[in-house]
């Protein structure tokens, strides 16, 4: 199986940076019927995340320049699933046969969790706290070639700006002028 590479141990800053090329893909999103079709074909998807190309041919030309993805690395068979309530990124990984053994990955601000849910019930692999501008590493309990065998889903968060959350509180004596404008964004 052959993996999209960006670079095999990111640091800090090239972590940051595909935080930054994937809310400036939502903001471009919001400007372009088209690109936000396209980015939300599951074919694409992947694509855009990584390194903006599907079988060696870029999918998006943004004003005459190639969208070059955001710099994740993922396994080349990865679905996708853009979904607005999720906050951190989940990776599934679901053998393929009978056995239907799945390994969860899960994000948020504070912990990694990793857990099995198989024939033995569900397991917990890894859960670390984290503190700041740490990160985790999770060993899979399969080796690299085994990876074919498996399938793999990422759940990520969409953060569009069009469907961003947005609330305006009044005060009682002025509906008209808010007081405090919340945005998620």
């Amino acid at each position: 199986m052959e993996t999209i590479t960006v670079d095999s141990n990111p640091t800090q800053e090239q972590i940051y940076h595909i935080c930054e090329r994937y809310f400036e893909l939502s903001l471009k999103c919001v400007k372009n019927k088209n690109l936000m079709d396209a980015f939300q074909d599951p074919a694409k998807t992947v694509a855009f995340l990584t390194d903006g190309k599907l079988d060696n041919t870029y999918v998006w030309i943004d004003e005459g320049q190639p969208w070059e993805g955001c710099g994740m690395r993922l396994p080349q068979n990865t679905r996708v699933i853009l979904d607005y309530e999720t906050t951190w990124p989940t990776l599934y990984f679901t053998k393929k046969g009978e056995s239907k053994e799945t390994i969860t990955i899960k994000e948020s601000p504070l912990f990694v969790q990793v857990f099995s849910n198989g024939r033995e019930g569900i397991k917990t692999l890894k859960r670390e706290l984290l503190s700041e501008n740490e990160e985790s590493k999770v060993i899979l309990p399969f080796d690299t070639k085994e990876l074919e065998n498996y399938d793999a889903i990422l759940m990520m968060p969409c953060f569009i700006p069009n469907k961003d959350m947005l609330a305006k509180v009044f005060c009682r004596d002025n509906k008209e002028v808010a007081e405090i404008v919340l945005s998620t964004s």
